[in-house]
């Protein structure tokens, strides 16, 4: 599970919502591609927030790699090209770098051809944070669904179109295999092991709803299902939104692109004895603590906090 993050050349506001709907059609699309779920998004003005996860090579079958193969021939239809040729494309979309790469390469090109420009339109290669399948997705989602908060766009996640979090405030899903996102999130939320017994539709309702409790820090009760936008909660609650949002929310999400992994104390460990030797690091390094969030561990100093 990767939280993925890039940013437009010069941090230029160049994304307006017809942009941002072709970049979301993109991204979509790239899931019939490569072999990745995206389980959350959020589309600002000039960068964009990804959750991103990337099962095992094996899971995949030779049919689900050949139809993957099939949609980039552009409408011709050559065949099975043979084991040798789907291997190295298994292989391929199962790379991150692939993956975002291709989605990025071509919302570039479109951009360019609808504003008459050349040239590279992300300003970076993009930077990626390796998390904790189960410990710290929901700190990740949380990132995501903030940003518009912390820039001063809206005062309710909800109400900010170009996210996951609207979609799911709304009964939507950003994909219709919502509920296998479940397992990852129900220890980080508190919620009990035997919910994953529920039918789908209500292990959702409790999710979401738990999920947004803690964008709260439980400031607030949530006594009816059918209070999803602030607005409704701070009126039952008796408080201005325009007051008391910002102490309710209390934005601990900080993060730290350039981490490069981040979770537990033992999957740092874990990932540093994998990747020791490829990262250069020497025998003495250890797992850092963050400060935001008891409990989570990072591989690498944090190069900036987000508040």
């Amino acid at each position: 599970m990767y939280l993925v993050t890039n940013r437009i050349t010069g941090g230029s506001f160049v994304l307006g919502d017809h942009e941002k709907q072709r970049l979301r059609e993109l991204i979509e699309d790239s899931q019939d591609r490569f072999a990745h779920k995206v389980w959350d998004l959020c589309l600002m003005d000039n960068h964009y927030h990804l959750l991103i996860e990337i099962p095992p090579n094996s899971e995949m079958s030779r049919e689900e790699v050949l139809r993957c193969w099939l949609q980039i021939q552009s409408g011709r239809n050559p065949g099975d090209p043979g084991d040798a040729v789907l291997d190295a494309y298994r292989a391929k979309i199962h790379d991150l770098s692939g993956i975002v790469g291709n989605f990025q390469q071509r919302f570039s090109q479109w951009f360019n051809r609808q504003k008459g420009r050349w040239g590279k339109l992300f300003g970076a290669p993009f930077d990626s944070v390796l998390l904790d399948t189960y410990g710290s997705v929901g700190k990740a989602m949380a990132y995501i669904t903030l940003n518009p908060v912390r820039a001063g766009m809206v005062s309710d996640p909800a109400e900010y179109h170009w996210c996951g979090y609207a979609e799911r405030m709304a009964k939507g899903r950003l994909r219709d295999d919502d509920h296998l996102l479940a397992p990852y999130l129900i220890g980080e939320l508190g919620l009990p092991q035997d919910l994953l017994d529920e039918p789908p539709d209500a292990l959702l309702e409790r999710l979401w709803k738990r999920f947004r409790e803690s964008l709260l820090g439980h400031s607030l009760r949530f006594e009816s299902s059918e209070l999803r936008t602030l607005a409704d909660l701070l009126n039952a609650e008796d408080k201005p939104a325009e007051v008391d949002w910002p102490k309710l929310l209390q934005l601990q999400s900080r993060f730290v692109t350039k981490g490069l992994a981040l979770g537990s104390q033992e999957f740092i460990e874990e990932v540093l004895q994998e990747h020791r030797v490829t990262l250069g690091y020497s025998n003495r390094r250890q797992p850092l603590q963050t400060r935001a969030w008891d409990g989570i561990y990072s591989l690498k100093n944090h190069r900036k906090w987000i508040s």
